[in-house]
């Protein structure tokens, strides 16, 4: 026996014990004509709705602004820091010693009491006599002796001042005076650049509505009156929906601010020139020397005894006893003497001035800024309307006692090919049985109304 045929036999078995309970219990008014046997359940056919979605402004149209930081480049600048040096320099006189030969006794030919050359000089009495006596006084040659008495000449020793050293000058070199003064010296020009101010935003919200209020059919649970599903509806008013929107809107615009910096300075040390080097003379006087010099005071005096009497002893010691002719060559005296071979001179000395290279950071094009647009936020909202009212029907079931495990089964088996149910097929109408039937009615646009015809129709089960 088939599901089709055990269903039929099971409501033609009932119906009038349905018919029965059905009038006792239930106000039959609004019931569809029926035939004996057959059971019906109110299902509620909910509002229908559909989705539209709506844009939404979240955030107002903004720019923002972009700083282009200035542009700087670096120069060298030459400083002077010194103006150079300049000082004297004294090169001393040189002096060379030369010898002054001078004469102390002149070169002579003398007569005189021996052939040393410093023997005395003899007398021209003595000369005289013994020229008188026949010798050749005036043919006679150096080396040649006469004998005669001779009394000496005398002799004393003078001092004499003779100059020694020139009279010159002395150059003292009196160097130039500086100061040392600081300098304040540019090194950086003032900079400026652009402080970017972000624009300031406020958070604000907007209510919008998603459903509009609306009436619905609630039910009921029955309380097994032959019946799987509730046969009592109440229209119940569902108030709208509204859904909280947060936007972003400008409170304050982007801006920038200029923000300059001071010029850097450097401070250095310079030396300055006050006074330039300039020279000093002192004279130097001459020197002098003192000399010893031996000047004849008085002739020797001569007495002549016969003069061939060469052994005849000296009659006095100062006497001689014979006069020689002596060549006597003059003296002289090398007395040294300093003289100025080269005067004193100066020469001046200049250092170069001196100057330091600096960097110096200087503005080679000033910041800017660039405004670039934000465009406006957008958000997409979704809202539900109603396009139909819901309504309360009654339409016709299985009925309970018509229900057994070859028949759930049979359902669960339909339900599973659909892909609804995912249990066992145990013949249990269950949680997961009810829960798959409801599912497949919402989907299918049938009634949800337990296992109605509709929905057994629906499922090949009918």
């Amino acid at each position: 026996m088939t599901i089709k045929n055990t269903l039929k036999l099971s409501l033609v078995v009932s119906s009038l014990m349905a018919t029965v309970n059905a009038q006792s219990a239930i106000d039959g008014d609004d019931l569809p004509p029926a035939r004996p046997g057959q059971c019906f359940t109110k299902a509620f056919f909910p509002a229908k709705y559909t989705t539209t979605t709506e844009r939404v402004l979240v955030s107002e149209p903004s720019e923002r602004v972009e700083v282009i930081p200035a542009k700087y480049g670096w120069t060298t600048q030459k400083i002077k820091i010194s103006d150079g040096t300049e000082r004297v320099i004294t090169t001393p006189p040189v002096y060379k010693t030369v010898y002054q030969k001078m004469l102390v006794k002149p070169a002579q030919q003398t007569w005189r009491t021996s052939l040393s050359p410093n023997a005395p000089e003899a007398s021209d009495t003595c000369v005289q006599s013994a020229a008188a006596a026949g010798m050749n006084i005036s043919g006679a040659t150096p080396g040649t002796c006469y004998y005669e008495h001779y009394i000496p000449e005398k002799y004393k020793t003078v001092t004499q001042k003779i100059l020694a050293a020139e009279p010159t000058q002395k150059v003292i070199a009196i160097p130039a005076r500086y100061r040392t003064v600081t300098k304040k010296v540019l090194v950086s020009e003032g900079t400026e650049r652009l402080i970017k101010i972000p624009a300031q935003y406020k958070t604000v919200r907007q209510k919008v509505q998603i459903a509009p209020a609306r009436t619905e059919w609630k039910k009921t649970r029955c309380e097994d009156r032959g019946c799987n599903q509730s046969e009592v509806v109440c229209l119940v008013e569902i108030p709208a929906t509204y859904k909280t929107v947060t936007k972003q809107v400008v409170a304050k615009p982007a801006m920038t601010r200029k923000v300059k910096t001071p010029p850097v300075y450097k401070t250095v040390q310079v030396q300055e020139l006050v006074q330039p080097a300039t020279t000093k003379t002192i004279p130097v006087p001459a020197k002098y020397k003192t000399v010893t010099q031996t000047k004849k005071v008085a002739d020797g005096h001569y007495t002549w005894s016969d003069a061939s009497r060469k052994n005849a002893s000296t009659r006095a010691t100062n006497q001689c006893n014979r006069i020689c002719l002596v060549a006597v060559p003059a003296k002289y005296a090398k007395v040294p003497k300093q003289v100025v071979a080269k005067p004193a001179s100066t020469r001046t000395v200049r250092t170069p001035a001196k100057y330091t290279t600096i960097r110096i950071k200087k503005l080679i094009q000033p910041a800017t800024t660039r405004t670039i647009p934000i465009p406006a936020k957008y958000k997409t909202i979704t809202k539900k309307k109603k396009i139909a009212e819901g309504y309360a029907k009654w339409v016709p079931v299985v009925c309970k006692t018509s229900i057994n495990s070859t028949m759930i089964r049979g359902v669960q088996r339909a339900l599973k090919n659909e892909g609804y149910y995912h249990g066992a097929i145990d013949g249990v109408w269950g949680s997961e049985s009810k829960s798959a039937v409801r599912a497949y009615q919402k989907a299918k646009g049938l009634p949800v109304a337990g296992l109605s015809m509709a929905t057994m129709e629906s499922l090949g089960i009918y």
